[in-house]
């Protein structure tokens, strides 16, 4: 029987405002303060819902990054 170690850690990896005045399709540049480079789930906390007393909605996102090299080699090597 293994034992369970707890491995999540968490890192703020940005803060932005979404500017209802611009497009519907904003960027927001994320630089690596996890000293890994690998992230492999990304959580949204949202501050504020414009408003509405009961929801909030997103219609889409979509988050772009690069496999890591030491991944890739690994892969290559099995």
């Amino acid at each position: 029987m293994g034992v369970a170690v707890d491995t999540e850690k968490m890192f703020l990896l940005t803060e932005f405002t979404y500017d209802l005045e611009k497009s519907n399709a904003q960027t927001f540049n994320v630089l690596d303060s996890t000293g890994s480079g690998i992230v492999d789930t990304v959580r949204l906390n949202f501050t504020s819902n414009h408003g509405s007393p009961s929801h909030t909605c997103i219609y889409r996102i979509r988050v772009h990054g690069r496999e890591p090299e030491l991944v890739s080699m690994m892969t290559m090597q099995s």
